[in-house]
């Protein structure tokens, strides 16, 4: 291959690895969520673990 087409190769292999990575992330990130709701739905009221969750959303929404 020429060294032009290598570049490209890599290029494209390096934006399929970050979009992968933050796919990844996202991925964690959401399970993560998943079990600290799990956890708290399991020690507090629904309502409780819902008002709290409304209170994060617009702190949220304020500070983003």
């Amino acid at each position: 291959m020429s060294e032009g087409s290598d570049r490209k190769m890599h290029h494209a292999l390096d934006r399929l690895a970050r979009k992968e990575r933050e796919e990844f992330l996202r991925r964690s990130s959401t399970q993560f969520l998943e079990c600290a709701i799990h956890l708290c739905a399991t020690h507090m009221s629904l309502s409780d673990v819902a008002d709290l969750l409304e209170e994060e959303a617009r702190m949220l929404r304020i500070y983003r």
